[in-house]
């Protein structure tokens, strides 16, 4: 089997390029037909994709990923994840970096290119943390109010839609997925609106 595993923050627009790269990349080399994983995730959540994701794997499969910042949060977490994928006996193709990590590759110029890799996503991920931290105690410093101004929830935009899955008898189970939160939050939510 051949899959493509495509990780975003928020923005679809960068989900259908990274889809669109495996694509080229898996015809470019004739691999077969791509089964996709896509996952919009943005923190360091548990419950990532990736990890059934590779329990599917199995010898001789492979797993096409634009680039290694997209499959991992951390250096260690990437060395775990490279590790599991080749207990599995699966190929890795990085495509950014024109890497093939296969099963049994363990040369040390792929060993340091990956290493060095893995520094600089790190690097580059915690510089773009820092500059966030920055800008908003910059802002908090010339008197701007930050985050959703109390008392408005994201699910406002939601309340009608909320209603009619109401008057459907829709468990909160099912319209929380619906509406893109977690049960408790709309729970809470309608108490607050009395609903």
């Amino acid at each position: 089997m051949i899959y493509g595993y495509l990780r975003v923050s928020t923005n679809r627009q960068d989900l259908n390029n990274q889809k669109n790269a495996v694509l080229k990349y898996a015809n470019g080399l004739d691999l077969g037909q791509v089964e996709f994983v896509e996952e919009t995730i943005s923190s360091r959540k548990s419950d990532r994709q990736i990890y059934p994701l590779i329990e599917r794997l199995k010898i001789g499969d492979s797993l096409i990923i634009y680039e290694l910042s997209r499959l991992a949060r951390s250096m260690c977490e990437l060395g775990f994840i490279r590790m599991k994928i080749a207990e599995k006996k699966a190929t890795l193709h990085a495509i950014s970096h024109k890497l093939i990590i296969t099963p049994n590759s363990s040369d040390i110029s792929t060993t340091a290119l990956v290493f060095a890799l893995e520094i600089s996503a790190q690097i580059e991920r915690q510089m773009i943390s820092e500059r966030t931290k920055n800008a908003l105690q910059a802002k908090k410093a010339e008197g701007m109010i930050l985050g959703r101004p109390k008392g408005i929830s994201k699910l406002d935009d939601h309340q009608d839609e909320i209603k009619k899955y109401l008057a459907i008898n829709l468990n909160l189970t099912a319209i929380a997925k619906l509406v893109g939160c977690n049960r408790q939050t709309l729970t809470n939510w309608l108490k607050l609106k009395n609903i």
